[in-house]
């Protein structure tokens, strides 16, 4: 499947949302090669998104859970927002092609102290483009429960409102439209809320919640812990996944 075009698209949306949020031209980017592949970061910060990420990873290697030879081709975003009332944006989505060609991973966010209304509106959104391609949005949404947890924790840190992504090629179309979609769902929130007021007790918990994701990634993440055998260095997934500030 060719999806290199795709990806830039979402790329550049993503890129020009960022930008345009942050009032900013400045975009960070480091590209790391390893033995496997390949894996490329960009970065903007400012005072709306705090730091927002777009990662382009190819990696060839056996897949953890088949054992089999796979080419990862991904692309994902990880949105960190200065205010707590924004969501934290949790989007990966992979080309796995091996003896299948298949789509993999989850289009979702991390709610911190984000209103319900907003996060019924990127529900409803991403809901109509699933029945729109004949697929249950429920049995889809259902697969993200506890997506990210650990066992210490009292819940998952991810809202459990998007849709895992484990179909096959030929739902191309839906995943395209899927992630288009994401990405400017979340854009419209971003915008009703940059200018919001918010409490020390909602900051708080902002950060708890940075912390966490930091922790999920660094003791328990599959992708992570496969990323390192193969010499991806923590540099890379630190720019591509950690938040930007974290207070204890």
């Amino acid at each position: 499947m060719k999806i290199e075009s795709y990806y830039n698209q979402v790329n550049e949306k993503a890129l020009t949302g960022f930008k345009q949020l942050n009032k900013t031209d400045r975009v960070a980017h480091q590209r790391w090669e390893v033995p496997a592949g390949s894996w490329e970061v960009n970065v903007v910060r400012g005072k709306i998104l705090e730091k927002a990420a777009t990662s382009r990873i190819i990696l060839n290697t056996k897949n953890p859970l088949t054992g089999k030879d796979t080419i990862f081709n991904v692309f994902q975003v990880k949105i960190y927002p200065a205010n707590p009332k924004i969501p934290i944006m949790l989007f990966n989505m992979e080309n796995r092609v091996a003896k299948d060609d298949i789509f993999a991973g989850f289009l979702d966010v991390a709610p911190v102290t984000a209103r319900k209304e907003d996060l019924k509106f990127l529900q409803t959104k991403i809901k109509k483009v699933t029945e729109k391609h004949k697929q249950k949005y429920e049995t889809l949404r259902a697969k993200l429960k506890d997506l990210y947890w650990m066992d210490s924790w009292d819940k998952a840190l991810n809202a459990e409102i998007g849709i895992r992504l484990e179909l096959g090629s030929d739902q191309a179309a839906l995943v395209k439209e899927a992630g288009l979609t994401w990405v400017e769902s979340y854009f419209e929130i971003v915008e009703k809320r940059k200018q919001e007021q918010f409490t020390v007790k909602q900051s708080t918990l902002m950060y708890a919640v940075r912390a966490r994701i930091m922790e999920y990634y660094l003791l328990k993440d599959l992708s992570v812990k496969v990323a390192q055998k193969l010499g991806v260095p923590l540099a890379a997934l630190s720019m591509a996944h950690f938040a930007p500030t974290i207070r204890y």
